[in-house]
């Protein structure tokens, strides 16, 4: 945005991702950690080099309001993109290795409808988890089959980086907010999500809780939250952040 990309090499890309609540730090936005997780798989291998700088959409700066009006944004030499599909073809052609394409649509379609589900019943349009957990039983399912690590191979893929950042979303913000938690019987999906806490990408890439939380608590339609969770999630202080990684003891003791 200051013209640092100029004298970078040709392989460097700039993420623009949602600021955290104190506005610089980074934050919580499932579309954002989706291209972070991309282009940190592609920079292990020497594809690109990249930068991810946060912006306060409250307050952004002048020389960002002149390219976009909201995240993420992928800038390289010339080219900025905003849309997310035109994000992901781009990256995808320019730099194409390790492949991140999966053509496991068995895969792909169980987990289409996971997120607006939740969608629902945290802001009340749905009153209860019933929906919710339909999709994530339906996902579960599939991977107690699956015989890969991840949704579609042993690395992850383009569908990982989609949906990990939004179970985890589940996973801290329906805690949060509605006292839902996945349930401790659905092993494929906690297996799932123990291999993604094992992975340095994901670690390397996910908010925070608290940042999660006030992430949703700014949306309409959300739950208030209790004094008590209050004091759990918050931001002030010296209170350090938290990262609900661990799994339920079934998963934990049995391995994979």
């Amino acid at each position: 945005m200051n013209g640092q990309s100029e004298s970078m090499p040709s392989n460097h890309v700039e993420l623009y991702v949602k600021a955290g609540k104190d506005g610089e730090s980074y934050g919580a936005n499932v579309f954002c950690q989706r291209f972070y997780m991309i282009l940190d798989i592609k920079a292990k291998h020497g594809t690109l080099t990249y930068d991810v700088i946060t912006i306060n959409m409250a307050r952004p700066p002048p020389d960002f309001k002149r390219l976009a009006n909201r995240l993420p944004v992928l800038k390289h030499n010339d080219e900025i993109l905003v849309d997310n599909d035109e994000i992901l073809q781009y990256i995808d052609e320019h730099f194409p290795f390790p492949s991140l394409k999966y053509d496991n649509m068995t895969a792909h379609s169980v987990c289409l409808d996971v997120f607006a589900k939740f969608s629902y019943y945290i802001k009340q349009v749905s009153h209860g988890p019933e929906a919710l957990l339909k999709e994530l039983q339906a996902v579960n399912d599939y991977l107690e089959t699956n015989t890969n690590k991840f949704m579609c191979r042993d690395e992850l893929c383009h569908l990982d980086c989609l949906m990990l950042p939004k179970f985890q979303h589940i996973r801290v913000a329906a805690k949060a907010f509605k006292d839902f938690e996945i349930p401790d019987d659905m092993v494929g999906l906690w297996k799932y999500l123990k291999m993604a806490y094992e992975n340095d990408t994901f670690r390397k890439t996910c908010p925070s809780d608290q940042e999660i939380v006030h992430e949703w608590e700014s949306k309409a339609g959300i739950p208030p939250l209790s004094e008590s969770k209050k004091k759990i999630y918050t931001m002030d202080g010296y209170v350090e952040p938290q990262f609900s990684m661990n799994v339920p003891d079934v998963v934990s003791t049995n391995g994979e």
